[in-house]
């Protein structure tokens, strides 16, 4: 018979209602946002080229331009968001994929670790991962990095089920994975660097013939960019930093493995803020919001920053060492998961000390997943033990602070607002009718005209100007 249960323990949800009640509740706020957002240069560069693949069916063989100089290598940029673009012709539909990445990205990882995780570390995850305002964040406007969880989802989901068996779907769809990743940003080579190191410690099997035609199907859109890059070869050229500035200056290193923690905090980054809700919700409000979010986000916020690191340390120390190790035949999928955790890590130094630039906050969120399960783990272990109050205590105070912080967020963040200060919208050279047929002037006027303004690189200028 059951011990009762302590009355001076307090309860934690472990119940799938309340998985997938977070779950509603992080798809509203990912709605709200989605709603909500905001263009600037980026985003312009982007809609760009879904526009010309829309309306005049010229697909433009790269994306975005690189922090290491050059473009983003293939066409899979282009048909993200011209395909959306030639179905509803609003700055706003390419933003829908983006969502459905995330939906698909949270609905994969779910069904691939419901069989490992206890019930309570599932409402873990789905509070720390899906209800995180970091993903939240970079669910609801246009830009490459908001792509990337799905392929961090893919990645998981297909290395778990090739830990026992090389399948050749699954070796297919891991291989494409990594190709696909390679046209939507250069961080795609963390996943690429974890497989190579998974592999070497038999965390996977890959069946060969069918990797290497995943590869090649998933590498088909670089073919118009290696065409084009013959004729330009500026656009695959990277002219900035070098190869191990990370490993020589340590602090690029640190920079990216700090943000592998703060993606599980409540501290915000680079345009994330500052926070103004003059333009949303009026003055009022903002000279009440504003302090609050800023004792959250700058005060709070990087004390949470202290989970984290717990985390990976019990992470660690649980093993000492066994999981860096080749894994055992007859290891658990729970040994399985630390150990994919602890080499993804890995992989996430070697990639930051061998980036020719300094990390930026957005270049880990192809590991997303990785930085949020360790956490997931740790609280769990501690909602069994002695300091279950405390654990419990500590994750239902981040779920009352995440949805403020993602309330402040959605009406006060420069991407999810029209003006205020440091608004996302630019000064542009021209008027073009993209800026109007896709409702942009409509929902939130730039500044056109200005002779010192900016305008997007591939989109050409209007005729008489």
């Amino acid at each position: 018979m059951d011990a009762p249960p302590d009355p001076r323990r307090p309860a934690f949800p472990a119940s799938a209602a309340w998985v997938w009640g977070l779950f509603s509740v992080g798809l509203g706020a990912s709605t709200l946002f989605w709603t909500r957002q905001a263009i600037g240069g980026d985003q312009l560069n982007l809609l760009a080229r879904g526009w010309l693949l829309a309306v005049d069916g010229r697909w433009i063989p790269y994306g975005n331009p690189m922090s290491t100089g050059g473009v983003t290598p293939g066409g899979l940029t282009s048909l993200l968001v011209g395909l959306p673009l030639m179905a509803w012709r609003d700055y706003r539909a390419p933003g829908l994929v983006i969502l459905l990445f995330h939906v698909l990205a949270f609905l994969i990882l779910d069904r691939s670790l419901a069989p490992i995780l206890a019930p309570r570390e599932r409402v873990l995850f789905v509070l720390f991962y899906w209800l995180n305002p970091w993903r939240v964040f970079f669910s609801g406007y246009l830009w490459n990095p908001n792509y990337l969880c799905l392929f961090g989802a893919v990645h998981l989901a297909t290395a778990l089920r090739l830990r026992r068996r090389a399948g050749a779907l699954d070796s297919f769809v891991h291989a494409a994975c990594l190709a696909l990743a390679f046209e939507v940003h250069a961080s795609f080579l963390l996943l690429v660097v974890a497989s190579a190191l998974l592999l070497w410690r038999r965390y996977l099997n890959l069946h060969w013939p069918a990797a290497i035609a995943g590869a090649l199907v998933g590498s088909l859109p670089l073919v118009p960019w290696a065409i084009a890059a013959l004729h330009d070869p500026q656009i695959a050229t990277g002219n900035r930093g070098f190869l191990g500035r990370g490993l020589l200056l340590v602090f690029p290193v640190l920079r990216g493995i700090l943000y592998l923690f703060r993606y599980v905090s409540l501290t915000v980054a680079g345009k994330m803020d500052p926070f103004d809700f003059t333009t949303s919700l009026g003055t009022a409000a903002d000279r009440w919001l504003r302090p609050l979010l800023f004792a959250a986000t700058e005060l709070v916020g990087p004390a949470t920053i202290l989970a984290p690191f717990l985390a990976w340390l019990w992470l660690r120390r649980r093993h000492r060492g066994q999981a860096l190790k080749p894994l055992p035949v007859e290891a658990s999928d729970r040994d399985w998961l630390d150990g994919y955790l602890l080499w993804s890590f890995v992989a996430a130094a070697v990639v930051f000390g061998l980036s020719p630039t300094t990390i930026m906050y957005w270049q880990g969120l192809i590991l997303f997943h990785v930085a949020v399960l360790p956490v997931v783990l740790w609280l769990g272990a501690l909602l069994d033990g002695p300091r279950a109050a405390w654990a419990a205590r500590g994750a239902l105070a981040y779920a009352g602070l995440a949805l403020f912080v993602l309330f402040g967020m959605a009406f006060g963040s420069p991407y999810y607002r029209c003006g205020g200060k440091e608004p996302l919208r630019l000064p542009l050279r021209y008027d073009h009718p993209m800026l109007h047929e896709l409702g942009i002037q409509q929902s939130c006027p730039m500044p056109l005209d200005d002779p010192d303004g900016w305008w997007p690189d591939v989109l050409p200028r209007p005729v008489g100007r």
